[in-house]
């Protein structure tokens, strides 16, 4: 599929706002684990949840990739794929904390930086004080202060824009340091397959080969309508990315980036077909959310339920309320209805609820119709008030009490773009 003008597309050049690094941990958790515990140092570690449990992958070391292993694998296929691993629970707080430490690093590079993820950062750099090569050294410089200020290795791709950077990035792992502007991003990702784009996932490359679009530079050059007619109003936003186009600001943190959305995500310690014990896990699901949203101040408009069956096929649905809210009652009532829209009747191991589309409260108010529903709001501030005295546990909806045994809850979806781990 070609494109004629093609030419005339790929002469424009948008001038450079900012040089773009990307800061990205090789196998942050896993690489933590094994700087906190010396005996795991070069040996196969796989970062999970609770190791003598059932679960999934959170996080692979790179001596365990080699085979197979990866995030989202079952750990019982880990364990086949590489007996010899250690399996170790992972450690949230440690990680954010270090990730933390991780930006203040960043900020006496630059002001400008935007956390990414846990362990990623983009860093700008003013292309007046600053041509490709002076940002390519400002990378190593940043590669050799994380190594000697933390022990840990860091991936730096740097570029004319976020996704520039972002792609630039996975090359070489670990320890990788990829310099790109447009048109060295054209020559290096355009003869790769067209999965290799950012964003561009299994399915949506599958549906691109079926019109012949098998590289990122078939994609670059194919004819805008038939992209219009294919996927959508995103087909020429996918078609301007293979050119290495993005327009994305960068917001430094100091400015605040708030999060997309909050949710939380359970994996069953055994597969349940059984009503009861689901409902009660999707009001529990439905309650962390709620209490995490009340926590940092924001209300939501759309609830998405995620289901996985006991054959790791996973289904996402969502559905868009009328106003915002905090109020788990609506929550769990939305995820419920579409719960039994779409549940089959079979065996489920993981379910997962998120409250997206996310403003700040005070900027959207609920509105309080009747006295009830101000009884409610100021019971629901008296329980948040002795759950952060005693713990998440010293309260609970009564109708989760229909299974207290332990469940490994994975909060998700809290920042934008976010990307899997294993792949770094």
């Amino acid at each position: 599929m070609k494109e004629e003008g093609g030419a005339a597309a790929a002469s424009r050049s948008p001038r450079i706002e900012m040089w773009i690094l990307l800061a990205d941990m090789d196998a942050y958790f896993a690489s933590v684990e094994q700087l906190d515990h010396p005996h795991l140092r070069g040996r196969a570690v796989v970062v999970c949840g609770d190791p003598g449990r059932r679960g999934v992958v959170t996080a692979a070391s790179y001596e365990a990739r080699p085979s197979g292993v990866r995030a989202g694998m079952s750990l019982a296929e880990a364990r086949r794929r590489c007996s010899g691993a250690e399996f170790v629970e992972g450690h949230p707080a440690r990680y954010v904390a270090l990730s933390l430490q991780l930006l203040d690093l960043y900020l006496s590079f630059t002001p400008d930086v935007e956390p990414f993820s846990v362990d990623e950062a983009f860093l700008g750099l003013d292309p007046k004080e600053a041509t490709l090569e002076q940002a390519t050294a400002v990378a190593r410089r940043v590669q050799h202060a994380v190594d000697e200020r933390f022990q840990l290795a860091v991936s730096v791709g740097v570029g004319p824009n976020k996704l520039v950077a972002k792609m630039a990035a996975g090359f070489g792992k670990p320890r990788g340091l990829t310099a790109l502007d447009e048109e060295g991003f054209r020559r290096t990702f355009w003869p790769l397959e067209v999965q290799e784009l950012w964003g561009v996932g299994p399915k949506l490359a599958g549906r691109m080969r079926s019109l012949g679009i098998m590289t990122v530079g078939d994609l670059a050059h194919a004819p805008i309508p038939s992209l219009k007619a294919a996927f959508g109003v995103v087909g020429p936003l996918l078609r301007e990315t293979a050119w290495g186009r993005d327009d994305t600001p960068l917001v430094p943190c100091h400015q605040g980036v708030d999060p997309k959305s909050m949710g939380h995500e359970v994996t069953l310690s055994a597969d349940s077909a059984d009503p009861a014990f689901l409902e009660g896990t999707l009001l529990r699901l439905a309650d962390q959310v709620a209490r995490r949203l009340r926590s940092e101040s924001f209300v939501g408009r759309s609830v998405t339920l995620r289901l996985r069956d006991e054959h790791f096929v996973t289904i996402t649905r969502q559905r868009a309320l009328e106003g915002y809210t905090d109020d788990h009652r609506l929550i769990f009532e939305t995820a419920r209805a579409l719960w039994r829209a779409h549940w089959q009747g079979g065996a489920l191991r993981l379910l997962g609820v998120s409250v997206s589309a996310l403003e700040r409260r005070g900027e959207h108010p609920q509105v309080e119709l009747f006295e009830e529903d101000r009884r409610d709001d100021r019971l629901t501030q008296t329980l948040d008030r002795l759950r952060d005295r005693l713990g998440e546990a010293a309260v609970v909806p009564a109708g989760s009490l229909t299974h207290r045994r332990a469940l490994s809850h994975v909060p998700f979806g809290t920042r934008p773009g976010r990307g899997r781990e294993d792949a770094k």
